[in-house]
């Protein structure tokens, strides 16, 4: 059992054990606790790499478009919360190391910003959002979904080509951002059998 798991177990039970919960809404707590720990967790994972990198504002940045984009479009989960911290990390690096490698040797364009900006449009146009088995959806908030994670992106992806000629290295974190959503949806796809 990870300790993700165990802490938010512990917690629910600490709190039913007190008479805050009812037995009845251990099960529902202790996910609550979970998912609040894995947030907190990933929050604090992306800030020691924008420390590490250097890129403690646009770490932030990078944290709040990712979480709200992903929780409108869904995407690929991981089994675990080790796996998915894991992954999480690794997306966050990678994500933030290229925007610093490419910001400081300035070997990216505005073309180049509008070939990932299509791209990642197309996917979650295409497929956003992207169901958790965990969490269904019904049509309606398919429906909703679907449209205010292309508004979104669509916002976002047009306001990171404005900043391209004042805040170059902000809107290369933007578009980066949107491109991973889009990769991790089709990671989902290809787990479930196919784009």
């Amino acid at each position: 059992m990870e300790i993700i798991t165990i802490l938010g177990r512990n917690i629910s039970l600490f709190l039913c054990r007190n008479n805050i919960i009812s037995e009845q809404d251990l099960e529902i707590y202790q996910y609550g606790f979970e998912t609040i720990i894995s947030t907190v967790l990933g929050f604090m994972i992306t800030l020691l790499i924008g420390f590490i990198l250097d890129m403690q504002l646009l770490s932030v940045l990078y944290y709040v478009i990712f979480v709200f984009l992903r929780q409108l479009t869904g995407g690929y989960h991981a089994d675990t919360y080790l796996k998915c911290n894991t992954i999480f990390a690794i997306i966050t690096f990678i994500t933030l190391g290229i925007t610093k490698l490419l910001h400081i040797i300035g070997k990216y364009s505005l073309i180049f910003l509008m070939i990932l900006t299509i791209f990642s449009l197309l996917i979650i146009w295409r497929y956003a959002p992207v169901e958790n088995p965990n969490k269904p959806l019904d049509s309606e908030q398919i429906m909703r979904n679907h449209k205010m994670s292309l508004l979104l992106s669509v916002s976002l992806s047009l306001l990171s080509f404005i900043l391209y000629f004042a805040m170059a290295e902000v809107s290369l974190l933007i578009t980066l951002t949107i491109f991973c959503v889009s990769l991790l949806i089709i990671m989902s796809k290809l787990k479930k059998g196919g784009v």
